[in-house]
């Protein structure tokens, strides 16, 4: 069977066969990572802050999706609050161009990325592994902290000290992801333990404080019973102002039972008038 002009049509021309899906390659998906927000999936722009896994997310949305967790599907349900985040300290790439980004070059998506290391110059593009301090978030590649590091943990940008736990892998592989959810759960847990520390010395100073104001109270009472019963004593053995030898004449002659108030002549109590008497 042919058309006019002798042609003969092929298969594909004749039959609707289903186009077939246009998958990213692995270096399209591998630079997004690093360009987008892992929440939103928008460009990510300053401040950007790192979960405890190494993803990466713009803070202002990572907000939002705490305040209303509805807001975003398949968020990360073990950011709890903003201590489960750290903002990184980026270093912004002279060479990248956020016209062309926006044009979609497929070659300007992977080779160009916002920010880069501050000690090697190597963009942050999925092509090279970086690290990130979770105590000060610093960001660094693996080939800066291989060349600089010593045996102390410090850090490489700020010298600040850093556990062991701190140290994270950004958008790490399937493989060293499992090496952040191991650091992320010793750091829970040394979290925890440091809070039931300090709970355990409160009350120990605690129950000292009240020991000791128990104690303090205890040799109070005695001294405060013995002059109680000083003063006992001494209104025992004296029954009258008259007979204390402590007090003056002149104290004793405002009462009525001294000599003088004894012996006064007084009015007949039928003729008595206080006005005169």
């Amino acid at each position: 069977m042919g058309c006019d002009g002798g042609t003969i049509p092929r298969r594909d021309e004749l039959v609707r066969t289903k186009k077939k899906k246009v998958q990213a390659s692995k270096e399209v998906k591998a630079g997004a990572r690093w360009n987008y927000c892992h929440l939103s999936q928008l460009p990510l722009q300053k401040p950007v802050v790192v979960d405890q896994l190494g993803n990466l997310y713009n803070k202002e949305k990572l907000i939002e999706y705490m305040i209303d967790r509805t807001k975003y599907e398949n968020g990360p349900e073990y950011i709890k609050n903003l201590k489960d985040i750290k903002e990184l300290i980026l270093t912004p790439n002279p060479s990248y161009d956020s016209n062309r980004q926006e044009n979609g070059d497929e070659s300007n998506t992977i080779n160009k990325t916002q920010w880069i290391c501050s000690i090697t110059g190597l963009e942050m593009n999925g092509s090279f592994k970086f690290y990130c301090l979770f105590s000060c978030g610093c960001v660094f590649s693996e080939r800066a902290f291989k060349s600089i590091n010593s045996t102390s943990l410090k850090c490489i940008r700020c010298e600040k000290p850093y556990g062991e736990n701190d140290l994270i892998i950004i958008n790490p592989t399937d493989d060293e992801f499992e090496t952040n959810v191991k650091k992320m759960k010793a750091r829970k847990e040394a979290i925890a333990k440091l809070k039931a520390d300090k709970a355990a010395e409160k009350s120990k100073t605690s129950k000292t404080e009240c020991q000791d104001s128990l104690e303090s109270k205890k040799t109070k009472r005695p001294i405060e019973s013995s002059s109680k019963g000083l003063i006992n004593e001494k209104s025992k053995k004296i029954k009258s102002i008259q007979e204390d030898p402590n007090a003056s004449d002149v104290y004793k002659s405002i009462f009525n039972t001294c000599e003088k108030a004894k012996s006064q002549q007084k009015a007949h109590w039928v003729t008595f008038n206080p006005m005169y008497n």
